[in-house]
């Protein structure tokens, strides 16, 4: 099963049949669905969105460790937002071009949902590089949208390999699926990604 959609609800939304695309069997064309139309639909919501990592989306998000950020004295934007939960953040306490010396510290203000944290009077030792974060980044349950662009993206696949079955030089495999989804990945669809896409944010 995927992170955001199975591959019977796949075949459900889409009405083809694993007869349709010339599969022997139902549990051939699920292990096709599985192993490889479904993760790259996956992977790519996730490029579009702004290289997030994978399985962003899925319920409870993902973790993510250790992520370096430089010192800011307005706040610090993690790379990936929201955020369900700020598991550590450290500073580090060695001078800069030394080993660093990381040390745990709850002196901090969170907005999880901005994805952003603010140090309260207390500092690394060196500014670069000089604060670690973990976190879990995502949503505490799969968005709706998610699920529905998986679904239809994975139909709009579907239905073009069937359209061109008639001309023998595109199987129904790999290849078949990295040719097909670029034109399946409607403009529409895109547009009801536009909430979930990052933005890098800096601030001096």
């Amino acid at each position: 099963m995927g992170n955001y959609i199975s591959s019977i609800d796949a075949k459900m939304l889409a009405q083809v049949s694993y007869k349709d695309l010339g599969f022997d069997n139902d549990s051939e064309y699920e292990g096709w669905l599985d192993g490889i139309l479904i993760p790259q639909v996956e992977a790519l919501l996730e490029r579009y969105c702004g290289g997030l990592p994978s399985g962003f989306f899925k319920t409870a998000g993902v973790t993510v460790t250790s992520e370096l950020h430089d010192y800011n004295k307005h706040f610090i934007t993690l790379d990936y937002r929201p955020a369900t939960i700020v598991t550590t953040v450290e500073l580090n306490q060695a001078a800069c071009g030394e080993t660093a010396s990381w040390t745990a510290t709850t002196k901090y203000v969170a907005n999880l949902r901005a994805g952003y944290i603010k140090l309260v009077n207390v500092y690394p030792s060196c500014y670069d590089q000089g604060v670690r974060v973990t976190y879990t980044a995502g949503y505490a349950a799969m968005p709706g949208d998610i699920e529905l662009i998986a679904g239809q993206l994975c139909s709009n696949v579907l239905h073009g390999i069937l359209q061109r079955k008639v001309n023998p030089i595109v199987q129904v495999g790999d290849f078949s699926v990295r040719v097909l989804i670029p034109e399946a990945f409607t403009t529409e669809l895109k547009n009801r990604l536009k909430p979930y896409i990052q933005q890098r944010v800096s601030v001096g």
